[in-house]
């Protein structure tokens, strides 16, 4: 006649999440990310298969990664949802020297997969229309 109340007891444990039900290491589940992980690379000329000039690693929610300005970058892109053709640009006055750069990324963005992929005339005006995203040694403009 104990042992029931004993079961129901530890049964009632186990679903508050205090005691496992089975036997499973914690790492075995981890949480899904909530926010996303992009890598960015910047090439010299108009293929991205032009030498690369920079790259970084951008996390978001939590930030991190080896991008130089993680936290205002993931706001800008959480402004545009991931899309970097939706990213508000920064109002500066850059040359019109012809020197183009071609960025590529890829990642993922709230559980989606993401890519996108543009030829700059030049790394200033690049910096300016990703909101200072893909200003990635920074490069003062």
């Amino acid at each position: 006649m104990r042992a029931r109340p004993v079961r129901t007891a530890l049964l009632a444990v186990a679903a508050l999440g205090l005691l496992p039900l089975t036997a499973t290491p914690a790492t075995a589940e981890a949480q899904p990310e909530t926010g996303g992980r992009q890598h960015i690379a910047i090439h010299e000329g108009t293929d991205p298969a032009g030498p690369l000039l920079a790259a970084a690693y951008l996390r978001c929610f939590p930030t991190g990664g080896s991008h130089p300005t993680p936290e205002a970058s993931c706001l800008k892109l959480a402004l545009a949802n991931g899309d970097y053709a939706r990213v508000p640009q920064i109002r500066r006055a850059c040359t019109r020297i012809y020197q183009p750069v071609t960025v590529v990324t890829h990642g993922t963005w709230h559980g989606r997969t993401t890519a996108y992929q543009h030829t700059y005339a030049n790394q200033c005006i690049a910096n300016a229309e990703s909101g200072d995203i893909f200003n990635l040694t920074p490069w003062n403009d």
